[in-house]
């Protein structure tokens, strides 16, 4: 597949300290015949063209999707027609995409950027990112993926199904056995969670419900999926969330034989 082609398989940073040196290290450059070949094919599961960049928003979901799914591209200056119709200023779009990698996709992505010249002075850029670190989310809690050449939010199932990517199963994975998230001790995981996102709740939010069913599935991966009970779709905690921020009583009356 030409996809395949144009990738150039770079490594990730494997830490925010490296991104500048991974922005400065020279890397192949995409030719023009490279990225015509790619875009002759039109959009599919791995590459989504776009006229120009208009809403971070938006690109950020794409992003999201395109990582879920395995990786892609997306090509900035090239209309649905597949009409390269270039862009004002591809140093800015560059330097913007890095941005909502950075900043509005959780974790970070770490795209490579090429800006790619045309005979007729006419710019696009191409944007590819790679999926290793998934499943992946916009700042404000969505999972998309994406299904031939559109992006959708993803299911339950299929959010669960990323999620076992990323978590292997094993013994401490395993919902614990009839436990809930009442069973948590939530003075003890928001004390864990400001540890780390010290405006994760104000005091303005006192005496608001606490998401604690959200935070540890999405992003403390110490909840999965129970069976629909008659309350409908609901979370319980794994062994391992149960054991870490499970109320002491509870961890008895569930895992007797524990200890930690």
């Amino acid at each position: 597949m030409a996809r395949r082609k144009f990738r150039h398989q770079r490594h990730e940073p494997p830490s925010e300290r490296s991104f500048q040196e991974y922005l400065t290290t020279p890397a192949p450059q995409t030719s023009r015949s490279e990225l015509m070949t790619l875009v002759r094919g039109g959009e599919d599961t791995f590459l989504e063209l776009k006229v120009k960049l208009s809403n971070p928003e938006r690109i950020a979901q794409g992003l999201v999707a395109l990582a879920n799914t395995g990786g892609g591209v997306i090509v900035f200056g090239v209309n649905d027609n597949l009409r390269v119709e270039g862009l004002d200023d591809a140093e800015a779009v560059r330097d913007e995409l890095v941005r909502i990698c950075r900043e509005m996709v959780v974790p970070p992505l770490f795209p490579f950027v090429d800006i790619v010249a045309f005979d007729s002075r006419l710019r696009v850029v191409a944007l590819e990112v790679e999926g290793k670190r998934r499943p992946y989310r916009t700042t404000d809690g969505r999972y998309f993926i994406r299904v031939g050449a559109e992006k959708r939010e993803a299911s339950r199932e299929e959010l669960s199904a990323l999620v076992d990517e990323a978590r292997p199963l094993n013994q401490e994975n395993i919902a614990a056995v009839g436990a809930e998230v009442e069973d948590i001790d939530e003075a003890h995981l928001w004390s864990f969670v400001r540890e780390f996102e010290p405006d994760a709740f104000s005091p303005a939010r006192a005496g608001a419900d606490y998401p604690t069913a959200e935070v540890l599935e999405r992003d403390l991966l110490l909840a999965t999926p129970a069976a629909t009970g008659a309350r409908g779709e609901r979370v319980a905690p794994t062994i391992a969330g149960l054991l870490l921020f499970g109320r002491d009583e509870r961890v008895a009356e569930l895992m007797p034989r524990a200890a930690v």
